[in-house]
């Protein structure tokens, strides 16, 4: 294990106990099969900083990067399943339970508790959850794509502490 494993390791045993919180959340009618942390790919940026010709210009470019990256990593008509979920950069949980799809937020520092529940997608309105092939500083991104044929690209954590994340994935297909 290298010194980064180590530290990241470390750091992880601090933790709150995530899981727990999201079976007490989900209730025993919903049993968690998985979940991992996650931001969407195509995330609203703040309104910038600085003064003047500064803020404006610096507004127009995250404008335009919003337009391109959403154009890129989400898809579907105004109304459909994608285009309902949060976009903000906020890290939230991602959990696969028996009945679905659902994304819980834990607070700024993710050590909110309870969690609260920002959406929940039925299971029969998912098609499939898959990796892109892109992963960059223990972060993979992964496509939901849902029934109506819209999709939502997500940044996911990888870690041990989310093993059972992508074995639940599995069940669902």
């Amino acid at each position: 294990m290298g010194l980064r494993d180590r530290l990241i390791a470390k750091a992880m045993t601090n933790l709150p106990d995530h899981r727990s919180a999201l079976v007490e959340a989900l209730g025993p009618d919903d049993e968690l099969l998985g979940f991992t942390f996650g931001t969407p790919v195509a995330f609203e940026t703040g309104s910038g900083t600085g003064f003047g010709t500064a803020r404006l210009t610096g507004l127009v470019i995250n404008k335009v990067s919003e337009q391109v990256s959403k154009a890129r990593h989400i898809s579907g008509d105004s109304g459909s399943i994608a285009r309902t979920l949060p976009r903000d950069a906020a890290s939230r949980a991602l959990v696969i339970s028996d009945r679905g799809l659902s994304i819980w937020d834990f607070g700024p520092t993710s050590q909110t508790f309870p969690p609260s529940r920002q959406v929940a997608v039925a299971r029969q309105d998912i098609s499939s959850i898959s990796r892109t092939g892109q992963s960059r500083g223990g972060y993979v991104k992964i496509r939901v794509v849902f029934s109506d044929e819209s999709f939502f690209d997500y940044r996911a954590a990888e870690h041990a502490l989310y093993a059972e994340f992508w074995p639940a994935v599995d069940s669902f297909a």
